[in-house]
């Protein structure tokens, strides 16, 4: 697993989006009504109106003065305390306005506007319960507050009620159709319940109700982006800052579409000015280190991603991405340590199990005990760190292995386990602790100098080998198994940029001193029926094309002369076997290929051809076709 962003099985970056919720602590001002002047000297309700009109004109101090006045001559008026409050929370002085509205309460315990706002405030200080019970209050006192279950949605949405908070602001909506705040806010919580629909309609509606609601334009950029509607995404960006240039967030979520859409030097720009705007947002730090790594800016991205930890000691996503940086340059120890913050990432990484055993959390594997080793990440992390299961054994532990269950046969064969489980199969393991696949190295220890197992460790079965040898029999001309095309969902933002066209390999198709095998599965195996290089295939091409099982291909590789191919499970199967290999890697590659050379410690049979310049495989290609030239032109 390659990818330290957004967490999917080989994954996109994940970027942090920011969704500001916005929480109208209400003045009611239909309480306050200017009474008829019957005297040369203002009355108290005139004097309260006109503190109340310089608040709502945004006058802050000055009707911070008017408040504090009659609070000093020790008038007791709930209304007072109660607008004094929202004062104090607009100046960020939450534990003067949780007082205040206490105050308001005491004098008005009816007053539902009140708890409604004391709700507010006590969720700003992070007192999540109480502020849960002050707005249950103030709806039992106005069953029709449509602001307080709005708010009350907010709450339960921060206490990970999601159900409860999207009643709670459809409620709201019930109450008063034209709440674009509830519309807002309803929009937040169907994304994060994964209705990205029902909440790219939501926000849209709140958008229709307040055409000028720059925070609704951001978070329909941000919904628009996880629907993959990118160009609109920015857009929706773009629009929220120009209603509101001053919008550090929307700069932030700006940067990440253009990240997304491979506008790499605006999307630096745009994160370089969110922090401009707020230097203290951990996350337009951690978004932009993300871009940076993506540039190949290393040593700035580390920096960035350091500040945004400064910033949040508890930002695990930019521990996460900071290990993928130290492992890139082959800081083994410190970035398989930081590795394990994958499991604390807002999307964290969780191995499929049905396991009731304890998850090994020493920093030693116990000899002589019994580990469940549980698979994690995609079918190319599990070719590649299964090689340890025998090694284990070896030193005594009792192992169990999860895998994925179409490398069954495969992991049989090559004898790294004689009965491999299934997720669901793994709660009959009643012994021991669990460790996820991926941990080994950290515990092993593992780096250039001390790789444990590079002998090949993947073993086709002789049947297949036999069957593939007489089938490619006919072929006159040596043979390369090619594959092009990894998962495109593990390309959105790390591995961004790893698989290139079928096309591109024309330029060694003109070469006739070969043929052509794919190896190529699923995605981008259509770009066979439309290959200007068809006829260079092998004459089976469309029986390989209906093979999907790893061992067997596996016995199809044994009989090429030669694999190519881009960073991909096939990668790891070939060099996991010990064939003969040439990867080809993009700009900043997975961190397990490092940054420069042509050899790798995982696998002495492989040879790496990086790319010079981003997105530049033809000149990746013309290098390709020089070396073949030398071999099969002689």
């Amino acid at each position: 697993m390659d990818n330290p962003n957004k967490q999917d099985k080989e994954s996109k970056v994940n970027e942090v989006k920011t969704f500001p919720v916005p929480f109208a602590l209400s003045n009611n001002k239909k309480n306050f009504v200017i009474p008829a002047n019957t005297a040369s000297q203002p009355s108290k309700e005139q004097i309260i109106n006109q503190a109340l009109t310089l608040h709502t004109q945004g006058d802050i101090a000055e009707a911070a003065k008017y408040y504090q006045h009659f609070i000093n001559q020790g008038f007791k008026d709930y209304r007072v305390f109660t607008n004094y409050g929202v004062i104090l929370t607009s100046l960020g002085k939450l534990q003067e306005a949780e007082l205040s509205l206490r105050k308001a309460i005491e004098l008005n315990p009816d007053f539902a506007t009140a708890h409604s706002n004391l709700g507010n405030i006590l969720k700003d200080l992070g007192k999540l319960q109480e502020a849960e019970l002050s707005l249950r209050k103030a709806i039992v006192l106005n069953p029709d507050f449509a602001m307080a279950h709005s708010n009350l949605g907010n709450i339960l949405k921060d206490l990970g009620k999601l159900q409860e908070a999207e009643l709670s602001l459809r409620k709201a909506i019930v109450l008063n159709p034209d709440f674009a705040d509830a519309h807002y806010n309803l929009g937040i919580i169907l994304s994060d319940l994964g209705k990205l629909q029902e909440a790219e309609l939501s926000t849209r509606k709140a958008i229709e109700l307040n055409p000028d609601f720059a925070e609704a334009h951001s978070n329909l950029g941000n919904i628009l982006d996880d629907l993959g509607k990118l160009q609109e995404a920015e857009l929706s960006l773009r629009k929220a800052i120009e209603l509101n240039p001053d919008f550090a967030e929307a700069h932030s979520n700006l940067g990440n579409i253009l990240d997304d859409l491979g506008k790499l030097q605006e999307a630096e720009l745009s994160l370089r000015k969110a922090i401009e705007l707020n230097p203290d947002l951990a996350e337009a730090y951690y978004n932009l280190g993300n871009t940076l790594r993506n540039l190949g800016k290393l040593q700035e991205a580390e920096l960035s991603l350091r500040k945004a930890i400064e910033l949040n000691p508890d930002y695990y996503d930019a521990y996460f991405n900071l290990s993928w940086l130290q492992l890139l340059r082959g800081e083994y120890q410190s970035g398989l340590n930081n590795y394990e913050f994958r499991f604390k990432t807002k999307q964290p990484i969780i191995p499929p199990t049905n396991s009731k055993l304890e998850q090994l959390k020493s920093n030693k594997l116990q000899k002589n005990g019994s580990l469940l080793i549980v698979r994690e990440g995609g079918l190319g992390d599990t070719l590649q760190y299964m090689r340890y299961i025998p090694y284990l054994r070896s030193q005594g532990l009792d192992v169990s292995f999860c895998a994925q269950e179409e490398l069954h046969t495969l992991i049989k064969s090559s004898g790294i386990e004689t009965n491999p489980l299934t997720p669901e199969q793994t709660i009959k393991v009643s012994e021991g602790t669990w460790i996820p696949l991926l941990s080994l190295p950290r515990y092993l220890q593992v780096r250039p100098d001390n790789p444990i197992i590079n002998d090949p460790y993947i073993f086709p079965s002789v049947e297949f080998v036999k069957k593939w040898e007489n089938i490619l029999s006919n072929e006159r001309r040596p043979i390369i198994g090619i594959n092009w095309q990894g998962n495109p969902n593990a390309e959105k933002q790390a591995l961004k940029g790893r698989s290139l066209p079928l096309e591109t390999f024309s330029t060694i198709a003109r070469n006739n001193n070969f043929n052509f095998l794919s190896l190529q599965k699923a995605f981008g195996s259509e770009q066979l029926d439309h290959c200007s290089f068809k006829n260079k295939f092998v004459e089976c091409q469309p029986q390989i094309n209906n093979t999907w099982d790893f061992l067997e291909i596996a016995g199809i590789i044994e009989n090429c002369d030669l694999i190519i191919t881009s960073d991909t499970s096939i990668a790891h199967l070939a060099g996991g076997m010990g064939k003969s290999t040439w990867l080809l890697l993009h700009y900043v590659p997975g961190w397990i290929w490092g940054l420069q050379g042509e050899n790798t410690f995982w696998y002495p049979s492989m040879r790496l051809f990086r790319q010079k310049e981003r997105n530049n495989w033809q000149e990746v290609l013309e290098r390709v076709n020089f070396e073949l030239e030398s071999i099969f032109n002689k």
